[in-house]
């Protein structure tokens, strides 16, 4: 017996992941791009994708000290 499928999230324009129901497997579609991942490959990718987006924040924040020390009267003269 198959089960309805559902939409687990989407965003208009991007993609979307859903459980179709009938493989078993999650579906990522982003743009042109299409994944069917099992249950365990889709919560890897998920904490993957977690850890990405920490390191790219506090990433983001570094460059951002860098840029402003730049800008400090001064700097590189010794």
């Amino acid at each position: 017996m198959k089960q309805n499928g559902m939409c687990l999230a989407s965003q208009d324009g991007f993609g979307q992941v859903y459980d179709c129901g009938s493989c078993g497997n999650i579906h990522v579609c982003v743009g042109p791009v299409s994944l069917s991942l099992s249950p365990p490959a889709y919560l890897d990718l998920v904490a993957m994708l977690s850890t990405s987006a920490a390191n790219f924040e506090m990433w983001m924040e570094h460059r951002k000290t860098l840029e402003s020390d730049r800008e400090m009267p001064g700097y590189g003269v010794d």
